[in-house]
């Protein structure tokens, strides 16, 4: 499996926003990017009023920061249990804002499904389980 540094974060945990201390005890910097997709609100539920975002290569650019430290690997588990049962974890592309480079880069964008019912405020068309 592929070593990943990155984390591409568009909402609390940005430098500067309201839960930044998960990522400001690791060792690393901070650059501006961008991803396409589609942002919203969630609208009920443990995560209510947070950020959720779903990635659409034809999306609006959803700007947020690229965070990368080698210590990111150990602390997955740790930035995983913050972000809860609404999110999941992927891999995707970052567009750099400054070079526009683009950067693979761990993700957190909302989950489909989570346990058997559709996900709370979701805007698109929901599948289910069988």
């Amino acid at each position: 499996m592929k070593n990943i540094n990155n984390l591409f974060v568009y909402g609390t945990l940005q430098k500067g926003k309201q839960h930044e201390s998960l990522l400001k005890k690791l060792k690393g910097s901070w650059k501006k990017g961008y991803v396409n997709g589609i942002l919203f609100n969630i609208k009920s539920g443990e995560n209510y009023g947070y950020p959720a975002l779903k990635l659409n290569k034809k999306g609006s650019k959803i700007f947020g920061m690229i965070f990368q430290s080698k210590e990111l690997k150990k602390n997955l588990k740790k930035i995983d249990q913050f972000e809860g049962v609404d999110y999941k974890r992927v891999i995707s592309k970052i567009n750099n804002v400054n070079d526009g480079k683009k950067t693979d880069s761990y993700i957190y964008v909302i989950k489909w499904i989570i346990m058997g019912r559709s996900v709370a405020g979701c805007p698109w068309p929901q599948k289910t389980l069988n």
